[in-house]
C-alpha cells in the first residue's frame, strides 16, 4: 500500500496487535502493508497476520489503539462503502473527559465520514486513539484512509442571547460548582458560564483527596482509625507550619489565615456535600478519604454528577456548557457581568451584580508559561486544556493584581515513551528513580513539588522508574490498593524487562544501575542510610526480572494567580477591592503559597474556598 499521512496529536501512540503505528504532531502515520501489520501484531502477541480485501469491503472491523489509560477497542461498521456505525467497546479514559470524547467522536466522524474531524477539546488523547483505530478499520476493510478526510467543521449559528442573574459564574469545576451551591443556598440566582462540554473541570482527573479532618466521615470512621497527623485540623496546620518556607520568603504568615480558611471551610464542604449523597471511600493509609468508588476518574465523575444535578435541579442555577467568556462588562468601576462565546455560535451577554472567576489557572498559557516558568519548559505540559489564564487575563484587565507568580510548578509522572499517565505509580509499583545514568537523586517519598526541583537540576530529561518482579504485580488492578491498571505500559515500549539487574542495566543503557541498586538493598536490607534520604526503601530481587519504565515530570498546575483577599474578593496591587469581582480556585493560584507553604490537596482549597466565595458574594449582595 502506498504511504498514508495525517495530521495527530503531539502525543505518540503505539498501538496494539494489527494496529497502525500513530507518531506525534507534526510526524506522518505511515499506513500498514499487510506485512507491516504482521510484524507488529507479532511483537504484541498476534498469532497471525490479518489479511486485507484488494477493495472495500462491508462488514465489522473490531480494532483498538493506545491512548491516556490504556488500549480502546472500537468497532467499526462498513456498510456501502460508507462508514455505517461506530462504538467504542471498552476503554480506561476518564470517566468524564474521556467519556465526553467517546460519547462524542464516533458520531462526528460517522457524521461528516472522515478521520482528520476535529478532535473533541479538552480529550484530544482519547479523540485521536478512537480516529486511530477507525484508520485501522478502513484499512483492515480495504479502503484508503485519504479517501476518508477533508473535515470542515459546521457553520455556526449567529445569535446573542441576553441573561440576567444576581451573580454570574466562569467555570464550572469544582470551586464554581461550590460557589454556585453556597449562594444559591442563600437565595440568589446564578448563572454559570464553562467552557468545556461538561462540568466538573480538574475533579475527574485528580486524586479525588479531600482533607475531611473533624467531618462526620472522620467522625463516623473513628480517630483511633485515622493518622495522628490528619486527626484535628490543628494537627493538619502543624504539618503546613513545619513545611513553611520562612528564609527569605516575602510571604511568609505564621498565623496563615488562607490555609486556617481552606481547613475550616473545606470540613464545611465536605459535611455538606456528604447530606446530598456524595460518597467517600474509608480513610486509607494517607489520612485522606478519596471520592468513592476511587480515585482519578470515578469517584470525581459520580460526586460531580450529583452536585451538578442538586444545584440545577434543586437550587436553580443555570449551567450553559461550551461557552467560553470572553469579555467582561463593567460599569463605573464595577463588573457588572460578561460576554460568553460558544462553540455553535451564540453569543451570551449575561448581566449580573457580581462575577465569579472559577477559570482555572495558566499552565496551558505558553506566553505565561515562558515568561513566569520558562525552566519548567524542558518537560512536557499535562495541565488541562482549559488551564490557559483566561480568568486571569480578564482580571488584570479589570485592574486586578497577580500574586505568586513566581512559586513554580507542581507535577505528576507520566510514562516517558506513550505519555501515559502515572501519577500514582510510585503507590501502586514500589521503585527507585533513576537518570539517564542509572544513579538515584531524588528522595522518592518527598512532595511533587520539590522532587520537580530536583529533576530540573539533572543535565537530561531521561529518568527511569526501577522495580523488581513482586513489585511489578501493582501494574495490575488488582495488586494495587488504588485499583488503577498500568498493566497496558507493557505493550507501549515504556518498559524495559531485563532478566536481572545486570541484564536490566545493559538493556537500558544505564552504566551505574547495578551499583546503585548495590546501595539500595545495604540500605534496605542493613539499615545504612540513604543518601537521597528515603526513610522508606524496600529491598529489591535483584537476581530476577527487572524492570525500567521511562518517565517524564509534567508539570500541570502553575501557583500563581489572581490576588484575592481572605473572602475571595479580587483585589487590585494597592489590596484595594475591585467592586463586583470575585475569584476562586486555581485562577487565584495555590492560596497556601499566600501563606508562605507549598501547595498540598486542590480538592480541599477548591471545594472549601468555592463555599467561601459563595457566601461572601451572597453577602454582600444583601
Amino acid at each position: 500500500m502506498n504511504e498514508k499521512r495525517f495530521d495527530m496529536s503531539r502525543r505518540g501512540f503505539i498501538a496494539a496487535a494489527g494496529t497502525a503505528a500513530i507518531a506525534a504532531a507534526g510526524i506522518g502515520l505511515a499506513g500498514c502493508s499487510p506485512e507491516a501489520a504482521d510484524n507488529q501484531g507479532n511483537q504484541a502477541g498476534s498469532e497471525s497476520k490479518k489479511t486485507i480485501p484488494d477493495q472495500f469491503t462491508d462488514g465489522t472491523y473490531i480494532t483498538n489503539a493506545i491512548s491516556m489509560h490504556g488500549p480502546i477497542d472500537v468497532k467499526t461498521v462498513v456498510a456501502d462503502g460508507k462508514l455505517e456505525s461506530i462504538t467504542v467497546l471498552n476503554h480506561n479514559e476518564s470517566r468524564v473527559i474521556g467519556e465526553y470524547a467517546i460519547d462524542n467522536m464516533p458520531a462526528r466522524i460517522v457524521e461528516s465520514q472522515c478521520i482528520d474531524a476535529d478532535a473533541i477539546t479538552g480529550a484530544t488523547m482519547t479523540s485521536t486513539a478512537i480516529k486511530n483505530a477507525v484508520t485501522e478499520a478502513i484499512i483492515e476493510a480495504g479502503g484508503d484512509p485519504n479517501e476518508f478526510s477533508g473535515y470542515t467543521a459546521p457553520t455556526p449559528s449567529k445569535q446573542t442571547i441576553e441573561k440576567s442573574a444576581d451573580i454570574a459564574i466562569m467555570g464550572a469545576g469544582p470551586a464554581g460548582l461550590m460557589a454556585a451551591w453556597s449562594a444559591a443556598e442563600q437565595g440568589k440566582s446564578v448563572v454559570i458560564c464553562e467552557r468545556m462540554g461538561y462540568t466538573g473541570g480538574c475533579t475527574p482527573i485528580t486524586g479525588c483527596g479531600i482533607y475531611t479532618q473533624e467531618t462526620q466521615i472522620q467522625k463516623a470512621w473513628g480517630l483511633d482509625q485515622v493518622m495522628e497527623s490528619h486527626r484535628t485540623i490543628d494537627h493538619r496546620l502543624e504539618i503546613y507550619a513545619g513545611r513553611m518556607q520562612t528564609e527569605d520568603n516575602p510571604y511568609y504568615n505564621p498565623d496563615m489565615p488562607f490555609i486556617k480558611n481552606i481547613l475550616h471551610s473545606s470540613q464545611r464542604a465536605v459535611d455538606k456535600m456528604l447530606q446530598i449523597g456524595v460518597g467517600f471511600c474509608p480513610i486509607g493509609n494517607t489520612g485522606v478519604p478519596v471520592l468513592a468508588p476511587g480515585d482519578f476518574q470515578i469517584g470525581g465523575k459520580f460526586a460531580v454528577q450529583i452536585i451538578t444535578n442538586y444545584i440545577t435541579t434543586q437550587l436553580g442555577v443555570e449551567i450553559i456548557t461550551e461557552a467560553p467568556v470572553t469579555a467582561l462588562a463593567a460599569e463605573d468601576g464595577k463588573v457588572v457581568g460578561f460576554t460568553a462565546e460558544a462553540a455553535d455560535g451564540t453569543t451570551y451577554n449575561i448581566s449580573a451584580q457580581a462575577v465569579v472567576l472559577a477559570s482555572g489557572g495558566y499552565i496551558m498559557n505558553d506566553e505565561l508559561m515562558k515568561e513566569y516558568q520558562p525552566d519548567d519548559l524542558k518537560f512536557p505540559l499535562m495541565g488541562p486544556p482549559w488551564a490557559t489564564g483566561d480568568g486571569m487575563l480578564l482580571a488584570k484587565d479589570a485592574g486586578a493584581a497577580w500574586i505568586c507568580m513566581d512559586k513554580g510548578v507542581t507535577s505528576h509522572y507520566h510514562a516517558g515513551v506513550s505519555l501515559a499517565e502515572t501519577s500514582y505509580i510510585h503507590y501502586c509499583v514500589p521503585g527507585v528513580v533513576v537518570n539517564g545514568n542509572g544513579d538515584r537523586f531524588v528522595d522518592e517519598t518527598i512532595s511533587y513539588i520539590i522532587a520537580l526541583r530536583k529533576f530540573k537540576e539533572e543535565p537530561t530529561t531521561d529518568f527511569y522508574w526501577i522495580f523488581d518482579e513482586p513489585a511489578s504485580y501493582g501494574l495490575q488492578p488488582n495488586g494495587n490498593s488504588t485499583r488503577i491498571d498500568y498493566s497496558f505500559l507493557l505493550e507501549t515500549g515504556d518498559i524495559i524487562i531485563g532478566e536481572n539487574y545486570e541484564d536490566l542495566a545493559e538493556k537500558a543503557g544505564l552504566a551505574g544501575l547495578t551499583a546503585t541498586l548495590d546501595t539500595v538493598n545495604d540500605c534496605a536490607l542493613n539499615g545504612a542510610e540513604d543518601p537521597c534520604g528515603n526513610k522508606s526503601l524496600a529491598a529489591m530481587k535483584l537476581d530476577g526480572p527487572m524492570y525500567a519504565m521511562k518517565i517524564v515530570p509534567t508539570p500541570y498546575i502553575a501557583q500563581g494567580g489572581v490576588q484575592v483577599d481572605l473572602d475571595g474578593r479580587v483585589q487590585r496591587e494597592d489590596g484595594s477591592v475591585i467592586d463586583g469581582l470575585y475569584a476562586v480556585g486555581d485562577v487565584t493560584g495555590a492560596l497556601e503559597n499566600r501563606d508562605g507553604a507549598d501547595y498540598m490537596i486542590g480538592l480541599t482549597q477548591a471545594f472549601g474556598y468555592g463555599l467561601i466565595v459563595g457566601e461572601t458574594v451572597a453577602k454582600d449582595l444583601g
